[in-house]
């Protein structure tokens, strides 16, 4: 991803978000929340990242969805964010 992006520049991404936690050596519990990207697109030309931000008509996202297109039902309580 890193050869194709840089810093600021609008992406879109596809995957999951996997949260973790573990006890670290002072005792206090430490949760990782990491996204796991299965694709990726690029949704802005690379001079458009500094100026005006206008989508890549041309880029159309794919469905790629293996859940289906219905909507998932989550709390704000549930996100750790």
């Amino acid at each position: 991803m890193a050869n194709w992006t840089h810093k600021g520049q609008l992406i879109g991404v596809t995957g999951s978000i996997q949260t973790r936690n573990y006890e670290n050596q002072q005792g206090q519990r430490i949760y990782i929340t990491e996204v796991v990207a299965s694709n990726f697109q690029v949704l802005e030309k690379s001079n458009q990242a500094n100026g005006e931000r206008v989508g890549n008509p041309a880029a159309k996202p794919q469905n790629n969805d293996s859940f289906g297109s219905d909507p998932m039902e989550i709390s704000d309580d549930d996100l750790p964010f």
